[in-house]
């Protein structure tokens, strides 16, 4: 659980970005597994976004500040991951944001809670909060009838609980 990030989360992110693909480039100059921009790539130190291990390693590390910047909320930092952090934050905040390149984010000061109103962002978190909410109402039922040490593992010198066999890749 590198830089703290439930590995659902990264493989949920993963898949939902390149299918798994280390090779995959989008029309917008997404690169890699984790699809990271060019700028973002190097705000990371992210020298090569088609190696797996460097480009989860850099994913992990930009979720985390996500996660921190959002108070822990996914949806939002998910979104912020999809559409940029300043479009979350201006329809967090209903504040307008004007990009270098002179485009206006969000020009009629519209506040969604955060998340953007594109569909694609919107589809995004979807595919990928879903699956986790899912998981853990499922995890809480059968709680509820096997005794929670079969389900939990619990680092006791990191405090990190983790459900066992849950790994896409390790990171650390």
């Amino acid at each position: 659980m590198r830089y703290g990030i439930d590995p659902r989360i990264l493989r949920a992110v993963c898949f939902t970005e390149s299918r798994y693909r280390a090779n995959a480039v989008s029309p917008k100059g997404a690169l890699g597994l984790m699809q990271f921009m060019p700028d973002t790539a190097a705000q990371y130190g992210l020298r090569n976004p088609f190696d797996p291990r460097s480009a989860i390693d850099a994913g992990a590390h930009y979720l985390r500040d996500l996660l921190v910047r959002f108070s822990g909320r996914i949806d939002l930092a998910v979104a912020a991951y999809n559409a940029g952090e300043g479009a979350v934050q201006s329809f967090r905040s209903g504040k307008p944001l004007i990009l270098r390149t002179g485009k206006v984010i969000n020009p009629r000061g519209l506040i969604t809670g955060g998340i953007p109103p594109y569909p694609e962002t919107q589809n995004y978190v979807r595919a990928i909060v879903s699956p986790l909410m899912n998981e853990r109402a499922s995890v809480l039922n059968r709680a509820v009838s096997m005794p929670r040490k079969n389900i939990w593992t619990v680092d006791v010198r990191t405090e990190k609980a983790r459900i066992k066999n849950s790994y896409f890749i390790e990171v650390e």
